[in-house]
């Protein structure tokens, strides 16, 4: 039995790690950062006075998504939050699933999209489980904006 002699290779696995891993990080670190805008989303018949158009903060640290959005109710009350989390893959596509829920009824969220430059565009949809709405899809789009 022929024993190996890891120090002849030494060098080579140095040199393959280090091509490897920094183009690795580089590929998902280049969306890090906190991005704003708003979310929209279409009105719900009977629960909303109309559409919602509200404020929306995403943070990306190494291909890890994660949002938290206060939901207001009137006349100046805080309802439920919405959080979520999610992956950025290396080359800019979001996915995210979220959920908020109070004693009316929640919904669980998924948005997805693609980040272009320094912009991010997702859609998707929040299925309510309302009393008399079970199963409800609002749908929803998000454009935000790196703010660095």
């Amino acid at each position: 039995m022929r024993l190996i002699r890891w120090n002849q290779y030494a060098t080579l696995v140095v040199v393959v790690v280090g091509i490897c891993l920094p183009s690795l990080a580089a590929s998902v670190s280049h969306f890090d950062g906190s991005y704003v805008g708003t979310i929209e989303c279409d009105q719900i018949p009977g629960h909303t006075r109309g559409a919602l158009k509200t404020a929306f903060v995403l943070s990306i640290v190494g291909g890890r998504a994660q949002y938290e959005r206060r939901h207001v109710l009137p006349p100046t009350s805080l309802g439920p939050t919405e959080r979520g989390a999610g992956t950025v893959s290396s080359t800019g596509e979001v996915s995210l699933t979220g959920e908020a829920g109070d004693l009316t009824g929640g919904y669980e969220a998924t948005y997805r999209g693609q980040i272009d430059g320094r912009l991010l565009r997702l859609s998707g949809v929040q299925v309510w489980q309302l009393p008399e709405k079970a199963n409800y899809k609002r749908p929803c789009t998000i454009v935000v904006s790196r703010s660095e």
